[in-house]
């Protein structure tokens, strides 16, 4: 059962020129204790993922649709599917119903008047399309509405002396309303777009840094050079737990030993540090309050290779010494391939290839892929030129249509630039975005 599971997840900037797709449709489990590495390209939407999952997102982001759930239990899991496919039955009905609406006004001839209905209509096949828990609720109401009749009667027999089936009863149908309810969104915590409705919840100090955390990109401009380094970890653990200011430098101390740091550098400042130490810094800081899951976001930029291989070195001993789930965002493949069980390759928003660190390796599936993997030098093998991708990114204001890397791909025909693929899963943990996948696969794939 994933700790995290990412559900068709679509975060948009707006921007004056229009909406930026920076997250498109994203789908993305991680279990406990496991380690994921998302490697691709600067701009491809690592790091706007990254601050979804922990809602850190600007003014100007949104959520289109999809979910984050987290930390759901196996007896709430077990009955999402059930709740979410009759959901989608009813969506994909109303999808039909909003779309015929929106052709019979369309054909009726446009006018100035017809506007705010024709706006209305295409808001509404927009959030259908791509459903948030809000709307996945909004068509359960029976469903939900009988649970919590259930449950109100089950908990009444119960307080009048009901036996173990009644037990046995009212926490299944808890579980069946927590899981019909949506419970666990972390979308739903701090904001979702419902009529770009933005809110806030009290529940985002018992989530943020307390059971997810993250190392920042930028570890220069993550600490505050005013405050001892010491100080700004005490202070992180402070705000979440009722803790004395004694007890918490005695958790950094253990903290900065366990990271690599003597001791007797946390009553420096920032500018004191070295780069190195400024990242292991931030690591301390993100495991302060011992969470589930940890983001770490570019935790080697910046660093010489020497540095980044030691601070790699060290997240692996952490990992196993604590068991933690770890998110490893990187655009250098070599740099979470010493640490993932997992990689998932990401392009223009969307997911392309995910599997274990050696399939991708050695059954590359998808052509961005072998382009990322050849474009790194190798010290074992023969030695080759190292191949560039062709051309750059797309604009993720207007991405290309069908398969978004058709324009530089050398294997690209004229389906690739109409259709949009399917992923393709031609062996069990194995998936690529691609119409060829298939066909590269039984080649043995594309680095074989």
């Amino acid at each position: 059962m994933p700790l995290l599971a990412v559900r068709n997840l679509r975060t948009y900037f707006k921007v004056q020129q229009g909406w930026v797709k920076a997250v498109d449709g994203v789908n993305l489990n991680v279990d406990a204790g496991e380690t994921v590495g998302l490697v691709g390209e600067s701009g491809c939407g690592k790091t706007t993922l990254a601050y979804s999952i922990t809602q850190l997102l600007p003014s100007n982001a949104y959520v289109f649709g999809g979910q984050i759930l987290f930390g759901s239990e196996a007896r709430i899991e077990r009955y999402r599917r059930e709740y979410w496919k009759v959901a989608d039955g009813r969506i994909a009905n109303a999808l039909d119903e909003t779309q015929q609406a929106l052709r019979r006004l369309r054909g009726s001839g446009a006018s100035s008047e017809s506007e705010p209905e024709t706006k209305k209509l295409e808001e509404r096949i927009a959030l259908l399309q791509h459903p948030l828990s809000v709307t996945y609720r909004e068509y359960l109401v029976a469903e939900i509405q009988a649970l919590k009749q259930e449950v109100d009667n089950l908990s009444q027999r119960l307080e009048s002396g009901g036996g173990e089936e009644a037990k046995r009863r009212l926490r299944e149908a808890r579980d069946r309303l927590a899981a019909a309810t949506q419970q666990g969104d972390l979308i739903e915590v701090v904001r979702r777009r419902d009529g770009r409705l933005r809110e806030y919840h009290p529940k985002l100090n018992a989530i943020r840094w307390k059971q997810i955390s993250i190392v920042f990109q930028g570890a220069m401009n993550a600490l505050n050079p005013v405050y001892t380094v010491g100080d700004q970890v005490i202070e992180a653990i402070r705000a979440h737990e009722d803790i004395g200011p004694e007890a918490a430098r005695t958790r950094v101390e253990k903290l900065y030993r366990l990271v690599g740091i003597p001791t007797d550098r946390i009553d420096n400042y920032p500018h004191e540090y070295s780069g190195g130490m400024k990242q292991r810094a931030m690591i301390a800081m993100a495991l302060a309050l011992d969470p589930k899951l940890v983001i770490m976001d570019e935790p080697t930029t910046a660093l010489d290779v020497i540095t980044a291989a030691k601070i790699m070195d060290e997240v692996l001993q952490i990992q196993k010494a604590m068991q933690m789930t770890i998110i490893i965002i990187s655009h250098d493949v070599s740099v979470v391939a010493k640490v993932a069980n997992r990689i998932a390759v990401m392009y223009a928003g969307q997911i392309v290839e995910e599997s274990s660190g050696q399939n991708i390796f050695s059954h590359t599936l998808h052509p961005y892929t072998e382009g990322l993997l050849g474009a790194f030098p190798s010290i074992i093998g023969p030695r080759h030129r190292l191949e560039a991708i062709p051309g750059n990114p797309p604009s993720l204001l207007t991405p290309p249509s069908g398969c978004r890397f058709h324009p530089r791909c050398k294997y690209a025909k004229e389906i690739c630039a109409t259709d949009a693929p399917p992923y393709v899963r031609p062996e069990p943990g194995h998936r690529a975005l691609c119409h060829f996948s298939q066909d590269f696969f039984a080649q043995g794939g594309l680095r074989s």
